[in-house]
């Protein structure tokens, strides 16, 4: 098992106390006696990922790539973030079955923006956080709160948009996302402007909207 600093996006052993490639202490680790390894983070041994795709796809306007789809391994339609208007970025979240899930909704800041994630009832739930600051043409910060701003966890680019991390403040995986074109009409509809990715879900307790909300905040 591996880990990410949230601080350099070096990856590390899952035993590390200190990041190799910053020297950062990882949260929740304190230094292990003499002769003896850190013990490796529980949760996360052995188990296997869950395979989703995203993508962008048709909504309301038929020719126009403007919502975001969510399905499983099988092709099975999760969650689609349905786009109120081409002038905003604000969403409905409906399942397969088209039943409101919940909103998300977007707030311009001067050096950020904030992606709220609503439950049917508008209730937050979360928040995606993007910054506007740009630093050498990189991939912008992004990271994830808790209604109350605490971070969850942040976004770590391996290959810019196209390979991207989701890391909890102690290094360990919530996800791993990276672009995935496919064979055949998606290739023919243009694989860059659909942007597809496969995503491999470690953390089963983050939710699929809040995993639906980092695609649609990154678009």
């Amino acid at each position: 098992m591996v880990k990410y600093c949230i601080h350099c996006g070096i990856v590390n052993e899952d035993q590390a106390v200190f990041c190799m490639g910053c020297g950062q202490r990882f949260a929740g680790q304190s230094a292990p006696p003499p002769g003896q390894q850190a013990a490796p983070s529980p949760g996360l041994q052995g188990q296997a990922a869950s395979v989703f795709t995203a993508e962008l796809g048709p909504g309301a306007h038929e020719h126009m790539l403007t919502d975001v789809y969510l399905r499983d391994q099988a092709g099975n339609l999760l969650l689609v973030a349905r786009k109120k208007s081409l002038l905003h970025s604000e969403y409905t979240v409906v399942d397969g079955d088209e039943k409101v899930a919940g909103f998300i909704e977007q707030k311009t800041h001067l050096t950020h923006r904030t992606i709220s994630i609503e439950d049917a009832g508008h209730n937050v739930q979360a928040s995606v956080q993007v910054s506007n600051v740009e630093k050498n043409r990189a991939p912008p910060s992004c990271w994830i709160e808790d209604p109350s701003g605490n971070r969850l966890g942040s976004i770590v680019f391996t290959a810019g948009l196209m390979a991207f991390t989701g890391v909890k403040p102690d290094g360990s995986v919530i996800f791993r996302a990276s672009f995935s074109p496919g064979p055949g009409l998606r290739q023919a509809l243009g694989e860059l402007g659909r942007k597809a990715y496969s995503i491999d879900l470690v953390d089963p307790e983050f939710a699929l909207q809040t995993l639906l909300t980092v695609i649609t905040a990154l678009d």
